[in-house]
């Protein structure tokens, strides 16, 4: 009977030893926008290189998506977004931890193709009914919605509805372009930027700048570890990898 009551025991201590808090053996799951698949692969590498203890691990999609998957309960410990309205939302129903809200980059539209185009005026390229566009879906993907908010401000976007290929997220978008699936699209400047396969970038100035916000989620049991990663991406190092990938800095900004 001692000998099982020492068993058990033991077996107790081993279990508390697994369940680590941040500085142990912690992993953070992050909601992140799809448009930052290609800069967190470098964050994460430099990240736990500073903190080796603590893994990463990354849920990509476009951010309407992954606010609504929190707000159904998704685990997460920080959501990385690509539209302020999705950030606001979380902070209504209080999914997010408000006073954790900052923005980390800034970003821009941009109409791009993998060859040659014929001018380099939008609204020249627009007129032309034979070419084929890619835009992320307006009501489910923040890069959408800003090529229609932009769109409109400029009266183009009635000319352009049987042009229209519709992608689920930014990701798609680019996809489509780089394959000459479509002849142009209308992508994120970043995303533009680091292709080996665009050759042609025209500015497309009908919107303000895309800020991206992150923030710890209210869930979170590893808020220490949070912390240190938000804390990483306003580094001087996170700031930098954010600008080898096509973003602009947004240290210090407030939300």
């Amino acid at each position: 009977m001692k000998k099982m009551f020492l068993l058990a025991f033991c077996l107790l201590l081993l279990g508390a030893c697994g369940n680590t808090s941040a500085g142990g053996n912690d992993e953070l799951l992050i909601s992140t926008a799809s448009s930052l698949s290609g800069a967190m692969q470098s964050i994460k590498e430099d990240f736990q290189k500073q903190y080796p203890d603590i893994k990463l691990a990354f849920n990509y999609g476009s951010s309407s998506k992954l606010s609504n998957q929190l707000q159904q309960g998704a685990p997460a410990d920080v959501f990385l977004s690509a539209s302020e309205d999705d950030m606001d939302r979380l902070i209504q129903k209080k999914i997010i931890i408000e006073e954790t809200v900052v923005n980390f980059a800034r970003n821009e539209l941009v109409l791009a193709s993998s060859g040659k185009l014929p001018s380099q005026d939008l609204d020249d390229l627009l007129a032309d009914e034979d070419m084929l566009i890619a835009v992320g879906e307006p009501d489910s993907v923040p890069l959408g919605f800003y090529t229609k908010e932009a769109l409109m401000n400029l009266g183009l976007w009635e000319m352009i509805g049987d042009q229209v290929i519709f992608a689920k997220d930014a990701r798609q978008v680019l996809s489509y372009v780089e394959s000459e699936n479509t002849e142009a699209g209308f992508v994120y400047a970043s995303d533009a930027r680091i292709s080996t396969q665009i050759d042609t970038i025209i500015e497309v100035h009908g919107n303000e700048q895309i800020i991206y916000p992150a923030a710890v989620v209210e869930s979170t049991v590893n808020r220490e570890a949070a912390d240190k990663f938000l804390g990483f991406l306003l580094s001087d190092k996170g700031q930098q990898i954010f600008k080898d990938y096509g973003f602009t800095t947004a240290k210090g900004d407030l939300p």
